[in-house]
Protein backbone atom coordinates (compact mmCIF):
# COMPACT_ATOMS: atom_id res chain seq x y z
CA UNK A 1 0.00 0.00 0.00
CA UNK A 2 1.26 3.49 -0.79
CA UNK A 3 2.76 5.27 2.21
CA UNK A 4 0.67 8.22 3.26
CA UNK A 5 1.37 11.17 5.55
CA UNK A 6 1.85 10.07 9.18
CA UNK A 7 -0.94 7.76 10.39
CA UNK A 8 -2.87 7.57 7.13
CA UNK A 9 -1.26 4.29 6.13
CA UNK A 10 -2.61 2.67 9.31
CA UNK A 11 -6.04 4.19 8.66
CA UNK A 12 -6.14 2.83 5.13
CA UNK A 13 -4.95 -0.60 6.21
CA UNK A 14 -7.62 -0.84 8.91
CA UNK A 15 -10.26 0.19 6.37
CA UNK A 16 -8.93 -2.27 3.79
CA UNK A 17 -9.08 -5.19 6.25
CA UNK A 18 -12.72 -4.51 7.10
CA UNK A 19 -13.81 -3.91 3.51
CA UNK A 20 -12.16 -7.12 2.31
CA UNK A 21 -13.94 -9.04 5.10
CA UNK A 22 -17.28 -7.60 3.94
CA UNK A 23 -16.45 -8.21 0.27
CA UNK A 24 -15.92 -11.91 0.95
CA UNK A 25 -19.20 -12.02 2.86
CA UNK A 26 -21.08 -10.28 0.03
CA UNK A 27 -19.60 -12.71 -2.48
CA UNK A 28 -20.91 -15.64 -0.41
CA UNK A 29 -24.31 -13.99 0.00
CA UNK A 30 -24.71 -13.98 -3.78
CA UNK A 31 -24.58 -17.80 -3.88
CA UNK A 32 -26.18 -18.69 -0.53
CA UNK A 33 -29.82 -17.83 -1.28
CA UNK A 34 -32.08 -18.24 1.77
CA UNK A 35 -29.18 -19.30 4.04
CA UNK A 36 -27.92 -15.71 3.94
CA UNK A 37 -31.01 -13.95 5.27
CA UNK A 38 -30.44 -14.37 9.03
CA UNK A 39 -26.64 -13.84 8.82
CA UNK A 40 -27.33 -10.60 6.92
CA UNK A 41 -29.59 -9.47 9.77
CA UNK A 42 -26.86 -10.39 12.27
CA UNK A 43 -24.19 -8.38 10.43
CA UNK A 44 -26.32 -5.47 9.21
CA UNK A 45 -25.36 -2.92 11.85
CA UNK A 46 -21.70 -3.97 11.62
CA UNK A 47 -21.81 -3.44 7.86
CA UNK A 48 -23.27 0.00 8.48
CA UNK A 49 -20.60 0.73 11.09
CA UNK A 50 -17.78 -0.13 8.68
CA UNK A 51 -19.29 1.76 5.75
CA UNK A 52 -20.23 4.88 7.71
CA UNK A 53 -16.96 5.16 9.62
CA UNK A 54 -14.69 4.31 6.68
CA UNK A 55 -16.44 6.92 4.52
CA UNK A 56 -16.12 9.47 7.31
CA UNK A 57 -12.37 8.73 7.61
CA UNK A 58 -11.90 8.94 3.85
CA UNK A 59 -13.55 12.35 3.76
CA UNK A 60 -10.73 13.44 6.01
CA UNK A 61 -7.74 11.82 4.28
CA UNK A 62 -8.92 11.30 0.68
CA UNK A 63 -11.86 13.66 -0.08
CA UNK A 64 -11.92 12.85 -3.81
CA UNK A 65 -12.33 9.12 -3.17
CA UNK A 66 -14.94 9.80 -0.50
CA UNK A 67 -16.91 11.99 -2.91
CA UNK A 68 -16.87 9.23 -5.53
CA UNK A 69 -18.21 6.76 -2.96
CA UNK A 70 -21.01 8.98 -1.63
CA UNK A 71 -24.34 7.21 -1.07
CA UNK A 72 -27.95 8.34 -0.69
CA UNK A 73 -28.99 6.33 2.37
CA UNK A 74 -26.43 7.87 4.74
CA UNK A 75 -28.97 8.70 7.51
CA UNK A 76 -30.34 5.15 7.61
CA UNK A 77 -26.83 3.67 7.60
CA UNK A 78 -25.72 6.00 10.40
CA UNK A 79 -28.76 5.11 12.55
CA UNK A 80 -28.01 1.40 12.20
CA UNK A 81 -24.33 2.07 12.89
CA UNK A 82 -25.31 3.76 16.18
CA UNK A 83 -27.35 0.74 17.29
CA UNK A 84 -24.04 -1.06 17.95
CA UNK A 85 -23.66 1.25 20.98
CA UNK A 86 -26.75 -0.15 22.74
CA UNK A 87 -27.08 1.86 26.00
CA UNK A 88 -23.91 3.86 25.21
CA UNK A 89 -25.58 5.99 22.53
CA UNK A 90 -24.81 9.57 23.61
CA UNK A 91 -27.74 10.84 21.56
CA UNK A 92 -30.17 8.82 23.73
CA UNK A 93 -30.58 8.30 27.43
CA UNK A 94 -30.73 4.69 28.70
CA UNK A 95 -34.45 5.28 29.30
CA UNK A 96 -34.86 6.27 25.65
CA UNK A 97 -33.05 3.11 24.48
CA UNK A 98 -35.36 0.96 26.62
CA UNK A 99 -38.32 2.90 25.23
CA UNK A 100 -37.18 1.98 21.71
CA UNK A 101 -37.36 -1.71 22.61
CA UNK A 102 -40.80 -1.10 24.18
CA UNK A 103 -41.99 0.51 20.93
CA UNK A 104 -40.71 -2.46 18.91
CA UNK A 105 -42.44 -4.97 21.22
CA UNK A 106 -45.75 -3.12 21.04
CA UNK A 107 -45.56 -2.69 17.29
CA UNK A 108 -44.91 -6.39 16.70
CA UNK A 109 -47.70 -7.28 19.13
CA UNK A 110 -50.13 -4.99 17.33
CA UNK A 111 -49.22 -6.32 13.87
CA UNK A 112 -49.11 -10.04 14.60
CA UNK A 113 -51.70 -10.75 17.30
CA UNK A 114 -55.51 -10.72 17.20
CA UNK A 115 -55.55 -11.06 13.43
CA UNK A 116 -57.62 -14.21 13.20
CA UNK A 117 -61.43 -14.14 13.16
CA UNK A 118 -61.57 -17.40 15.12
CA UNK A 119 -61.19 -16.73 18.87
CA UNK A 120 -60.08 -20.30 19.59
CA UNK A 121 -57.12 -19.84 17.22
CA UNK A 122 -55.84 -16.65 18.83
CA UNK A 123 -53.68 -18.44 21.44
CA UNK A 124 -51.77 -19.96 18.52
CA UNK A 125 -50.74 -16.56 17.15
CA UNK A 126 -47.13 -15.49 17.70
CA UNK A 127 -45.34 -12.14 17.64
CA UNK A 128 -41.67 -13.01 18.17
CA UNK A 129 -39.36 -14.97 15.86
CA UNK A 130 -36.25 -16.64 17.30
CA UNK A 131 -33.33 -17.66 15.06
CA UNK A 132 -30.57 -20.00 16.18
CA UNK A 133 -27.28 -21.16 14.73
CA UNK A 134 -26.35 -24.65 15.91
CA UNK A 135 -28.61 -24.18 18.89
CA UNK A 136 -27.37 -20.72 19.94
CA UNK A 137 -29.69 -17.73 19.71
CA UNK A 138 -28.21 -15.28 17.18
CA UNK A 139 -31.21 -13.07 16.38
CA UNK A 140 -34.85 -12.34 17.07
CA UNK A 141 -37.38 -10.24 15.21
CA UNK A 142 -37.18 -7.63 18.00
CA UNK A 143 -33.38 -7.63 17.82
CA UNK A 144 -33.49 -7.21 14.05
CA UNK A 145 -35.83 -4.25 14.36
CA UNK A 146 -33.53 -2.54 16.86
CA UNK A 147 -30.35 -3.11 14.85
CA UNK A 148 -31.98 -2.06 11.57
CA UNK A 149 -32.89 1.21 13.31
CA UNK A 150 -35.48 2.11 10.69
CA UNK A 151 -38.51 4.34 11.39
CA UNK A 152 -41.63 2.43 12.52
CA UNK A 153 -43.43 2.82 9.18
CA UNK A 154 -40.45 1.22 7.38
CA UNK A 155 -40.82 -2.00 9.38
CA UNK A 156 -44.10 -2.94 7.73
CA UNK A 157 -43.39 -5.94 5.46
CA UNK A 158 -44.54 -4.20 2.30
CA UNK A 159 -42.13 -1.31 2.97
CA UNK A 160 -39.22 -3.10 4.60
CA UNK A 161 -38.24 -5.20 1.58
CA UNK A 162 -37.81 -2.31 -0.89
CA UNK A 163 -36.08 -0.12 1.72
CA UNK A 164 -33.56 -2.81 2.65
CA UNK A 165 -32.99 -3.65 -1.02
CA UNK A 166 -32.11 -0.04 -1.85
CA UNK A 167 -29.73 0.19 1.11
CA UNK A 168 -28.18 -3.18 0.23
CA UNK A 169 -27.50 -2.04 -3.34
CA UNK A 170 -25.62 0.99 -2.00
CA UNK A 171 -23.73 -1.09 0.54
CA UNK A 172 -22.70 -3.57 -2.13
CA UNK A 173 -21.56 -0.84 -4.49
CA UNK A 174 -19.53 0.87 -1.78
CA UNK A 175 -17.85 -2.34 -0.59
CA UNK A 176 -17.17 -3.65 -4.09
CA UNK A 177 -15.66 -0.33 -5.23
CA UNK A 178 -13.48 0.00 -2.15
CA UNK A 179 -12.27 -3.61 -2.25
CA UNK A 180 -11.43 -3.47 -5.95
CA UNK A 181 -7.68 -3.87 -6.33
CA UNK A 182 -7.24 -5.44 -2.89
CA UNK A 183 -6.64 -9.22 -2.50
CA UNK A 184 -10.11 -9.80 -1.02
CA UNK A 185 -10.80 -13.15 -2.69
CA UNK A 186 -11.39 -16.09 -0.39
CA UNK A 187 -14.09 -17.98 1.52
CA UNK A 188 -16.39 -16.42 4.10
CA UNK A 189 -17.88 -17.86 7.27
CA UNK A 190 -21.15 -18.03 5.34
CA UNK A 191 -19.65 -20.71 3.09
CA UNK A 192 -19.44 -23.01 6.13
CA UNK A 193 -23.10 -22.57 7.09
CA UNK A 194 -25.38 -25.47 6.20
CA UNK A 195 -29.14 -25.08 5.94
CA UNK A 196 -29.58 -27.42 8.91
CA UNK A 197 -27.40 -25.14 11.09
CA UNK A 198 -30.08 -22.43 11.09
CA UNK A 199 -33.33 -23.05 12.90
CA UNK A 200 -36.30 -20.82 13.65
CA UNK A 201 -39.31 -20.90 15.89
CA UNK A 202 -42.08 -18.43 16.64
CA UNK A 203 -43.32 -17.69 20.14
CA UNK A 204 -45.45 -15.27 22.12
CA UNK A 205 -43.14 -12.46 23.23
CA UNK A 206 -44.97 -12.02 26.53
CA UNK A 207 -44.49 -15.66 27.49
CA UNK A 208 -40.92 -15.76 26.21
CA UNK A 209 -39.80 -12.71 28.18
CA UNK A 210 -41.72 -13.76 31.29
CA UNK A 211 -39.42 -16.76 31.60
CA UNK A 212 -36.17 -15.01 30.72
CA UNK A 213 -33.58 -13.19 32.82
CA UNK A 214 -34.75 -11.68 36.13
CA UNK A 215 -38.50 -11.62 36.93
CA UNK A 216 -38.31 -8.02 38.18
CA UNK A 217 -36.86 -6.59 34.96
CA UNK A 218 -39.24 -4.82 32.55
CA UNK A 219 -40.05 -6.59 29.31
CA UNK A 220 -38.21 -4.00 27.22
CA UNK A 221 -35.02 -4.45 29.26
CA UNK A 222 -35.27 -8.21 28.74
CA UNK A 223 -35.56 -7.54 24.99
CA UNK A 224 -32.39 -5.44 25.14
CA UNK A 225 -30.55 -8.16 27.08
CA UNK A 226 -31.68 -10.62 24.41
CA UNK A 227 -30.20 -8.33 21.73
CA UNK A 228 -26.89 -8.30 23.62
CA UNK A 229 -26.96 -12.10 23.86
CA UNK A 230 -27.62 -12.37 20.13
CA UNK A 231 -24.77 -9.99 19.28
CA UNK A 232 -22.29 -11.96 21.39
CA UNK A 233 -23.47 -15.34 20.06
CA UNK A 234 -23.13 -14.03 16.51
CA UNK A 235 -19.47 -13.33 17.19
CA UNK A 236 -18.88 -16.43 19.28
CA UNK A 237 -20.46 -19.10 17.11
CA UNK A 238 -21.39 -17.69 13.69
CA UNK A 239 -18.38 -15.51 12.87
CA UNK A 240 -16.08 -17.97 14.60
CA UNK A 241 -16.49 -20.08 11.45
CA UNK A 242 -14.63 -17.43 9.38
CA UNK A 243 -11.90 -19.43 7.60
CA UNK A 244 -9.85 -16.56 6.17
CA UNK A 245 -6.90 -15.62 8.39
CA UNK A 246 -6.81 -12.12 6.89
CA UNK A 247 -10.16 -11.46 8.63
CA UNK A 248 -8.55 -11.83 12.07
CA UNK A 249 -8.09 -8.08 12.66
CA UNK A 250 -11.68 -7.30 11.68
CA UNK A 251 -13.12 -10.06 13.88
CA UNK A 252 -10.99 -8.99 16.86
CA UNK A 253 -12.19 -5.42 16.37
CA UNK A 254 -15.87 -6.44 16.22
CA UNK A 255 -15.49 -8.56 19.36
CA UNK A 256 -13.84 -5.71 21.26
CA UNK A 257 -16.37 -3.08 20.19
CA UNK A 258 -19.34 -5.35 20.90
CA UNK A 259 -18.02 -6.46 24.28
CA UNK A 260 -17.17 -2.87 25.22
CA UNK A 261 -20.74 -1.70 24.59
CA UNK A 262 -22.43 -4.81 26.00
CA UNK A 263 -20.40 -4.65 29.21
CA UNK A 264 -20.90 -0.91 29.54
CA UNK A 265 -24.64 -1.36 28.93
CA UNK A 266 -24.84 -4.12 31.55
CA UNK A 267 -23.10 -1.80 33.99
CA UNK A 268 -25.69 0.92 33.32
CA UNK A 269 -28.57 -1.54 33.72
CA UNK A 270 -27.02 -2.83 36.95
CA UNK A 271 -26.92 0.71 38.33
CA UNK A 272 -30.58 1.22 37.44
CA UNK A 273 -32.08 -2.15 38.36
CA UNK A 274 -29.47 -4.03 40.40
CA UNK A 275 -30.85 -3.15 43.81
CA UNK A 276 -34.21 -4.71 42.92
CA UNK A 277 -32.82 -8.00 41.63
CA UNK A 278 -32.84 -11.31 43.43
CA UNK A 279 -29.50 -12.36 44.90
CA UNK A 280 -29.07 -15.04 42.20
CA UNK A 281 -29.64 -12.49 39.42
CA UNK A 282 -27.26 -9.98 40.99
CA UNK A 283 -24.68 -12.76 41.14
CA UNK A 284 -25.03 -13.34 37.40
CA UNK A 285 -24.33 -9.68 36.63
CA UNK A 286 -21.47 -9.58 39.14
CA UNK A 287 -19.90 -12.64 37.55
CA UNK A 288 -19.71 -10.72 34.27
CA UNK A 289 -18.93 -7.22 35.56
CA UNK A 290 -16.34 -8.23 38.18
CA UNK A 291 -14.25 -10.31 35.78
CA UNK A 292 -10.72 -8.91 35.31
CA UNK A 293 -11.10 -9.03 31.52
CA UNK A 294 -14.28 -6.97 31.79
CA UNK A 295 -12.42 -4.30 33.75
CA UNK A 296 -9.65 -4.28 31.17
CA UNK A 297 -12.08 -3.86 28.28
CA UNK A 298 -13.98 -1.07 30.01
CA UNK A 299 -10.89 0.92 31.00
CA UNK A 300 -10.61 4.27 29.25
CA UNK A 301 -7.41 3.91 27.23
CA UNK A 302 -7.27 7.14 25.30
CA UNK A 303 -8.02 6.66 21.66
CA UNK A 304 -7.81 2.86 21.44
CA UNK A 305 -11.51 2.13 21.02
CA UNK A 306 -11.97 5.29 18.97
CA UNK A 307 -9.26 4.19 16.55
CA UNK A 308 -10.90 0.79 16.10
CA UNK A 309 -14.24 2.48 15.41
CA UNK A 310 -13.18 5.60 13.51
CA UNK A 311 -9.96 4.24 11.89
CA UNK A 312 -7.87 7.37 12.56
CA UNK A 313 -5.14 6.89 15.21
CA UNK A 314 -4.22 9.74 17.52
CA UNK A 315 -1.16 11.66 16.38
CA UNK A 316 0.45 11.03 19.78
CA UNK A 317 0.84 7.28 19.06
CA UNK A 318 1.89 7.42 15.40
CA UNK A 319 5.51 6.64 16.22
CA UNK A 320 4.49 3.44 18.03
CA UNK A 321 2.47 1.99 15.16
CA UNK A 322 3.60 -0.34 12.40
CA UNK A 323 1.98 -2.27 9.59
CA UNK A 324 3.97 -5.33 10.70
CA UNK A 325 2.80 -5.64 14.34
CA UNK A 326 -0.31 -7.42 15.65
CA UNK A 327 -3.21 -4.95 15.38
CA UNK A 328 -0.62 -2.59 13.88
CA UNK A 329 0.84 -1.83 17.31
CA UNK A 330 -2.37 -0.28 18.69
CA UNK A 331 -2.56 -2.62 21.68
CA UNK A 332 1.01 -1.92 22.75
CA UNK A 333 0.47 1.82 22.30
CA UNK A 334 -2.39 1.92 24.80
CA UNK A 335 -1.85 -1.02 27.17
CA UNK A 336 0.97 -2.46 29.22
CA UNK A 337 2.74 -5.42 27.67
CA UNK A 338 0.93 -7.88 29.96
CA UNK A 339 -2.51 -6.33 29.40
CA UNK A 340 -1.94 -6.12 25.65
CA UNK A 341 -1.11 -9.82 25.52
CA UNK A 342 -4.09 -10.71 27.71
CA UNK A 343 -6.49 -8.72 25.54
CA UNK A 344 -5.08 -10.03 22.28
CA UNK A 345 -5.18 -13.67 23.33
CA UNK A 346 -8.21 -13.69 25.63
CA UNK A 347 -10.81 -11.56 23.90
CA UNK A 348 -12.43 -14.41 21.95
CA UNK A 349 -12.74 -16.62 25.05
CA UNK A 350 -14.25 -13.76 27.07
CA UNK A 351 -16.77 -13.18 24.28
CA UNK A 352 -17.81 -16.82 24.61
CA UNK A 353 -17.84 -16.65 28.40
CA UNK A 354 -20.12 -13.60 28.58
CA UNK A 355 -22.33 -15.00 25.81
CA UNK A 356 -22.68 -18.26 27.71
CA UNK A 357 -23.60 -16.54 30.98
CA UNK A 358 -26.24 -14.37 29.30
CA UNK A 359 -27.53 -17.37 27.36
CA UNK A 360 -28.02 -19.36 30.56
CA UNK A 361 -29.58 -16.38 32.36
CA UNK A 362 -32.03 -15.87 29.49
CA UNK A 363 -33.24 -19.46 29.65
CA UNK A 364 -32.64 -19.67 25.89
CA UNK A 365 -32.09 -23.42 26.08
CA UNK A 366 -35.58 -23.76 27.56
CA UNK A 367 -37.39 -21.49 25.12
CA UNK A 368 -35.82 -23.33 22.20
CA UNK A 369 -38.08 -26.26 23.08
CA UNK A 370 -41.25 -24.16 23.34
Amino acid sequence: MTTRPSGNDITLQLIAQDLMFLRRFFQSVATSQDRAVVPIFCLYNYMCLIIHESHKALRRIDPDLAAALAYNHAPAIERARNSVKLYDDKAKTPVAVSAEFRRIIEQHRHEHLNNTWLPLARPLETDLALWRFRGKLISTSHTVSFFLALPPRSLKPEVLGPVLYDIAVEQSRYVSTMADGFPWQGPSFLDTVAEADLTANNVRAKKHYRGSFAPSLPEEVKASLTAMTCALNTLDVLLAEEPEQSSAVSLWKLRYITLHHVLSSLSKLNEQYGAGLRLADRSVLNEILDAPMTGLILKAHGGFRNTLVHYVPLRSVHDQLSLHQPLYGLLDAYFSEADARLLHEGLASHTGRVAGILDAWSGSHISSRV
